[in-house]
């Protein structure tokens, strides 16, 4: 009879940690305690003895494997105890308990080395046949969040993919866009992917770089992975939260070392000849105002984005604007219809000859063939205009529950008004997305947005921010800081375009 597994390390879902017949089954020593050890054909290894009985997924619960001696061997584990969870969790909202797993290090010792070689080779063999990178470009903001990414990198994820033998050349960022040069120069046929020790704004540098090389449909190919040292880390809370695991530095770490794949859209945004490619959100209103606003607070850590939101509800700003947006397929929206026939041909007339050119100046964003009947329009007064690719903007704000990586398509929110009573409500029911079940929520699933954001209501100032992946791309007059270095115009209509499943990301698909 197989022994039954404890709950020191229980595999995966869909894995039957009983089922299969034994690879290898042998009595052994772990960590000084006899048992009797099997390692079946679907990659569980299981353990039984008088004081010692768990068991373990070999490709999902195993940073690595090293040899220790003649007769010894050490697995490196990443698994969730006893102690965190009797089960896998099933993380169904940001609020949900996810179990935390703990490094730790098991030793197997066997009576001979032709034992000892034998297992490790299969161990090994499962751990290769996953898929796992060999070789990273690891890049580190020292400067982001609470400018703790070279000591994160130092403490926490060096240690862990040298523990999974993955050699790594390691860059530091020095000024703005340098992740993007590195992006655009680096030789990818060194690396199996490229990790970013940082917040959102490195891993969008990145992404940009590859796509403005001339060989871009190779390089976007290639995986990336986000680890969070930054302050709002929304990407990395989406990966994690995908895959059920804790939000962490080691657990997003642990995430590229298993070397699972997943595809992401890629969202372009146009404003006459300037371009940018997002993948995280774009916003108009309260946001992007808390965002910008938020800044002289830095020193506050993520918390500076929870005071300014303090302010900014006691001193509601409401702005004056219009977007249009094609709604997904079968889903309808709200809104009236659009007219401007001249504006959409012309943005397709763009996009076809930009196509055209593309073999010299990279990727240009997808084209777009729908006739203007199928888009609606909104226009009037907002208080917020929240466009999004993935289901977290940062640790604890999750305004787009229903987006997914790769469907084609972006979530959007729109708050027209509401009591500032409310409006402190809804930003409370961000952490489990529970918001959108508000009636003064507006939540649509889009092909296409454009934007032309206007003035401040009640104000002679025109104020207002366009924020794209915690960037400023767009001022209006008025607002902090020097608009004359913004890529955009304030006003004038942005489009944005979406593309399924053009990036790949480090994740369980």
């Amino acid at each position: 009879i197989p022994p039954k597994p404890s709950n020191d390390a229980l595999p995966s879902p869909g894995v039957n940690p009983l089922g299969g017949p034994p690879k290898l089954e042998e009595e052994l020593q772990l960590d000084g305690a006899q048992v009797r050890a099997t390692l079946r054909n679907t990659g569980v290894l299981q353990w039984h003895g008088a004081t010692k009985q768990g068991s373990l997924v070999v490709q999902d619960d195993l940073i690595g494997i090293k040899g220790e001696g003649e007769l010894c061997i050490i697995l490196h584990t990443f698994c969730i105890s006893s102690s965190s969870s009797s089960k896998r969790p099933i993380c169904r909202g940001a609020a949900a308990a996810i179990p935390k797993r703990k490094r730790k290090d098991m030793r197997l010792s066997f009576a001979n080395e032709r034992s000892r070689q034998m297992w490790f080779e299969t161990i090994q063999r499962f751990l290769d046949e996953a898929g796992r990178p060999k070789k990273l470009m690891v890049i580190v903001n020292p400067f982001g969040g609470e400018g703790a990414g070279k000591k994160l990198f130092l403490q926490i994820v060096e240690p862990l993919l040298l523990a999974a033998k993955i050699s790594f050349t390691m860059k530091e960022t020095m000024f703005s866009s340098h992740a993007k040069d590195l992006a655009k120069s680096l030789d990818l046929s060194q690396f199996d992917g490229i990790a970013c020790v940082s917040g959102d704004g490195v891993l969008v540098e990145v992404l940009n770089g590859l796509l403005e090389r001339v060989d871009w449909k190779h390089a976007i190919r290639k995986p990336l992975g986000i680890i969070p040292a930054g302050t709002g880390n929304g990407m990395a809370k989406s990966l994690l939260h995908h895959a059920g695991e804790f939000f962490d530095v080691a657990s997003a770490t642990f995430l590229i070392i298993r070397g699972h794949k997943q595809a992401l859209d890629v969202a372009t945004v146009v404003q006459g000849q300037v371009r940018f490619h997002s993948i995280l959100m774009l916003s108009w209103g309260l946001v992007a105002d808390v965002d910008f606003e938020s800044e002289k607070y830095r020193w506050m850590g993520r918390f500076r984005f929870d005071f300014q939101t303090l302010i900014r509800i006691v001193n509601l700003r409401r702005y004056n604007g219009s977007f249009s947006y094609l709604p997904a397929e079968h889903l309808g929206g709200t809104g009236g219809p659009y007219s401007s026939e001249l504006e959409v041909n012309k943005l397709l007339q763009n996009n076809e000859a930009d196509s055209a050119r593309s073999w010299r100046k990279g990727y240009s964003g997808p084209l777009q063939s729908h006739p203007s009947s199928d888009w609606r329009s909104m226009d009037g007064v907002f208080v917020l205009v929240w466009l999004n690719n993935v289901p977290f903007a940062g640790e604890s704000a999750m305004p787009a529950p229903l987006a997914k990586f790769s469907d084609g398509c972006l979530d959007l929110l729109v708050l027209r008004d509401c009591s500032r009573w409310e409006l402190f409500g809804l930003l409370f029911k961000l952490q489990d997305g529970s918001h959108i079940k508000s009636k003064s929520i507006e939540y649509l699933k889009v092909k296409a947005f454009r934007l032309s954001p206007g003035g401040r209501c009640g104000s002679e100032k025109q104020g207002g921010y366009v924020d794209l992946d915690g960037e400023v791309l767009a001022r209006g007059q008025g607002s902090h800081g020097d608009a004359s270095n913004d890529p955009m115009v304030y006003g004038p209509t942005i489009e944005v375009s979406i593309q399924q499943g053009l990036a790949t990301l480090f994740c369980p698909s």
